[in-house]
C-alpha cells in the first residue's frame, strides 16, 4: 500500500490541507487565497490524543480523519 502524506478538501473558495511533515501533522486553512493560511501544527502524540479531530472532521470528514489517524499511528509505532 502506498503511503499517504497529504489530504485536502475540494471546496473552490475555502482550501484546507493536512499533511504529515516529520513527526507532526500540519493543518492549513485558507479563507482567502491571497493571504497566509491559518496554520496549526500537532505532534503525533497530541493528534493521537484527539487534538485537531474536530477541525479535520468538520472540513474533510470522518473518513479522512480516520485515514490520517491510522497513518499517524503507523508512523508513531515505527518511530519507537
Amino acid at each position: 500500500m502506498k503511503e499517504k502524506r497529504y489530504w485536502k478538501n475540494s471546496e473552490p473558495y475555502h482550501l484546507v490541507e493536512v499533511s504529515l511533515e516529520g513527526n507532526s501533522i500540519v493543518f492549513k486553512d485558507w479563507f482567502d487565497s491571497g493571504k497566509d493560511p491559518n496554520r496549526y501544527d500537532w505532534s503525533f502524540e497530541e493528534f493521537i490524543d484527539g487534538k485537531g479531530k474536530t477541525d479535520i472532521e468538520y472540513h474533510l470528514g470522518s473518513l479522512d480523519y480516520q485515514e490520517i489517524l491510522d497513518e499517524v499511528k503507523k508512523k508513531f509505532r515505527e518511530r519507537k
